[in-house]
């Protein structure tokens, strides 16, 4: 990871992008990395219904391990807080941001919709390591409507 920021730029996600390429330690072909990533950000976008962008990795970029790593959610709130004045979110916007990246793999759901949508979008994505996804899991209406499909067609497993 760098410890200095180049100067902001006009659209800052490309650059921010860029940064967690570059610093992710599993580098880009890993399963949890910015194909990943660019998934749940298009995925969540869908489910929220939102014309905004969002970065799609800092959830997952501060990963060390494919596998059980217990702690990266906690390494990614280092990361938001990295790129706070980038992001240009409001205190409260940042704050969900932080809480959704702690907790996003803790098995939580949420009635909060921003949260509720990118922890669908990931949950979503998990076929990519061989998990289906459950709906006991999925926090909003949109990512339970998506599931029989995100389950290969074969509807909850609950």
């Amino acid at each position: 990871m760098t410890t200095s920021m180049p100067a902001r730029p006009a659209g800052p996600y490309p650059a921010i992008k860029a940064e967690l390429i570059a610093q992710f330690v599993l580098g880009p072909g890993s399963l949890h990395g910015p194909e990943h990533w660019q998934r749940v950000e298009d995925t969540a976008v869908r489910l929220a219904q939102a014309g905004g962008r969002r970065p799609g990795g800092p959830h997952d970029a501060a990963r060390h391990s494919g596998g059980a790593d217990s702690l990266h959610g906690h390494q990614a709130v280092r990361l938001v807080d990295r790129y706070r004045t980038w992001l240009g979110l409001t205190a409260t916007q940042l704050q969900l941001l932080q809480w959704a990246c702690k907790h996003h793999a803790s098995g939580q759901t949420t009635d909060e919709p921003t949260v509720g949508a990118c922890w669908d979008a990931d949950r979503l994505d998990l076929p990519r390591v061989g998990i289906q996804p459950q709906a006991r899991y999925l926090s909003t209406v949109a990512g339970r409507a998506v599931f029989p499909a995100a389950a290969g067609g074969r509807g909850a497993p609950d």
